[in-house]
């Protein structure tokens, strides 16, 4: 694989089993693995397992389920998922490029998210369920946030 997840990714949106396209800042691309290989591998690509990302969050934030993750800790890069984070073909989404959410009109159940660079995606999630993720993934970011400035 040849795609970490950075600080200008915005999501990395499923589009089957075994592929997924990855959105930044500028410019958006398919590449051939799943959104939650791209997740695992960036966090090795940064030294530590995915699965001690997951046990960091949950001692830091007591959450099990659809647990936000924190790819780099020097940049405080989070990114959320909005279904099982087991699963292949999940949106995982950058908390600090999020500008904005809300409830689509067109379509119930699903929801919209504006980035800070003006992209917009509809995901299939209830507003409730990707504001409860949302809050999860501020509650992480805080929480690291202020271990670091208090490493200073």
């Amino acid at each position: 694989m040849k795609y970490e997840v950075n600080e200008r990714t915005l999501a990395v949106i499923p589009l089957n089993e075994d592929r997924c396209k990855i959105v930044e800042e500028d410019r958006s691309y398919n590449i051939n693995s799943s959104s939650f290989k791209v997740i695992e591998h960036s966090c090795e690509y940064f030294g530590v397992s995915y699965k001690a990302r997951v046990q960091g969050s949950y001692k830091l934030i007591k959450s099990r389920y659809k647990v936000p993750i924190i790819i780099e800790e020097a940049s405080g890069m989070v990114v959320f998922p909005i279904t099982s984070q087991y699963k292949n073909n999940n949106f995982w989404l950058s908390y600090s490029n999020i500008l904005e959410y809300y409830p689509c009109n067109r379509k119930k159940g699903n929801t919209v998210i504006r980035f800070k660079n003006g992209f917009k995606i509809e995901i299939p999630v209830s507003f409730y369920s990707f504001n409860n993720q949302f809050l999860k993934a501020s509650r992480l970011s805080s929480v690291v946030s202020d271990r670091m400035l208090r490493k200073y």
